[in-house]
């Protein structure tokens, strides 16, 4: 089952020079692949971060390990259908739209008062292309019950249905992002 017009990676407008990607077990990046990192953080000092990491090749395959410490990672096995739903998600329009939001755009707008931070689970996305990356990070989608004034509500029920589409891929086969 070929992947068809999918094989064709999209170009994004990513704003932010690459720094360092060696968190994620990244040793070289080839200007012309795709990275899409999901991550998890606990706010436990101790718990190391985690990540799945999707390597999107120029040639139309994707790629897929999962990171759960510095020293250790584990190849996530990818079906065509798979393969074929997280192309689906990089040629989205929600995708492409949500990837010209900043981190500035998650946070609320009223300066003057000063709330405390939520001592959660945050969870990030990174995605990296041609020497240029985006990068957001915040909490689980279950702050979307929340009263708490420091959630923006429309960015993270935005972020959280992202995270989900590619939750969706990877049901079952490593870390849960929820």
């Amino acid at each position: 089952m070929g992947l068809g017009y999918a094989q064709q990676l999209p170009t994004f407008a990513l704003r932010s020079e690459v720094g360092s990607y060696t968190q994620f077990g990244l040793r070289g990046l080839n200007k012309s692949d795709l990275y899409i990192i999901l991550g998890t953080s606990d706010p436990i000092p101790e718990s190391p971060r985690q990540y799945l990491v999707y390597i999107f090749k120029a040639k139309g395959d994707v790629y897929a390990y999962y990171k759960n410490s510095p020293l250790s990672s584990k190849t996530v096995e990818l079906s065509e259908d798979d393969k074929k739903r997280l192309f689906d998600i990089i040629h989205s329009k929600k995708f492409k739209k949500f990837l010209k939001y900043t981190q500035e755009d998650f946070e609320l707008k009223n300066k003057k008062k000063i709330y405390p931070p939520l001592p959660d689970t945050t969870y990030s996305l990174t995605v990296i292309q041609n020497g240029r990356q985006n990068t957001y990070s915040y909490l689980s989608k279950k702050y979307l019950e929340s009263d708490h004034p420091r959630i923006n509500k429309r960015m993270l029920k935005k972020y959280a249905d992202i995270l989900d589409r590619f939750g969706e891929v990877k049901a079952n086969k490593s870390t849960e992002f929820r």
